[in-house]
């Protein structure tokens, strides 16, 4: 549980990654290196007299759809989106937001349905969080949202299909890892923020929500094409990739994750960050700083 003075903390830490948030839409354009992003949000950072809660994620193209990618060394191009997950450390309390953006400054239609299912997710696990709520509530409204978008979109066959993983698992025991759409979703939604960027929460420890409680929500949806051919030849797994092979090679490259820090209060929940993730916000950042300019 944070006590005042810690949240005041990370109050500053989340709102100078949200500023350095702003910065990187009004500086990426097609053509640049995802260093100079990350250098732009870094000079942020440091005007602010904070340093690096951890290695900033800044991947774009193929790069969006590797969870812990740190190069950040690719030329974006247009037509890519960028993954920027970074945050401030200010005086020991670590902050973490994710933002996902088109490069070339307007989302493409394929790119904006990836992007509106997962930011639907994210507001699902959001609406349940107050004190005494169960996280795996939380877990749950995220992922019934994007497994019921990805079965609209094609991805997979539906909500409930399975498949036979090419990994260890008894489907038996833990049915929701033998999900079809569980290849595109890749890691959980939350963990709690503080003296470290992957702080324990209260509900790792109690399984429920409680004041004072800072934590961060953030489904993701990475779809890599690649991942099919991982899949072993069993009827099963054949008629999965029948079905939905052509619909993925459409959507591939697109890795999509929004990440926000919220704060439980004695009555409800705070969302604290505040960088710009609903699309038309992003696109009007955008589009003041010049990017998406060849």
């Amino acid at each position: 549980r944070k006590s005042p003075a810690e949240i005041a903390l990370l109050r500053e830490a989340i709102a100078i990654t949200d500023e350095a948030h702003r910065t990187a839409l009004r500086t990426i354009e097609p053509g640049m290196r995802e260093y100079q992003v990350q250098a732009a949000i870094e000079a942020t950072f440091r005007s602010h007299g904070a340093g690096l809660a951890f290695p900033g994620i800044v991947g774009s193209g193929p790069n969006s759809t590797t969870l812990h990618y740190v190069a950040n060394d690719r030329r974006m191009e247009a037509g890519d989106v960028m993954v920027m997950d970074i945050g401030a450390h200010v005086e020991g309390y670590a902050a973490d937001i994710t933002r996902t953006v088109p490069v070339s400054g307007e989302f493409t239609a394929d790119q904006r349905a990836i992007y509106d299912l997962v930011l639907a997710a994210q507001k699902a696990a959001e609406a349940v969080v107050r004190p005494g709520a169960p996280a795996a509530a939380s877990l749950r409204a995220s992922l019934e949202v994007r497994l019921q978008g990805l079965a609209e979109l094609g991805l997979i066959e539906a909500p409930d299909a399975t498949y036979d993983p090419p990994w260890p698992v008894d489907c038996d025991a833990r049915p929701d890892q033998c999900l079809q759409g569980m290849l595109f979703m890749i890691h959980g939604i939350s963990h709690g923020i503080g003296l470290e960027v992957h702080d324990p929460a209260q509900f790792y420890f109690t399984g429920s929500y409680q004041p004072g409680d800072v934590f961060t929500i953030e489904p993701g949806i990475y779809i890599q094409a690649s991942v099919l051919d991982l899949l072993e030849d069993t009827p099963k797994n054949r008629a999965f990739l029948a079905a939905v092979r052509e619909t993925v090679a459409r959507y591939d490259d697109i890795g999509v994750r929004i990440e926000d820090d919220y704060l439980v209060t004695a009555d409800g929940v705070e969302r604290l960050s505040a960088a710009p993730r609903e699309v038309e916000a992003i696109e009007a950042a955008m589009a003041e700083g010049g990017g998406g300019s060849e």
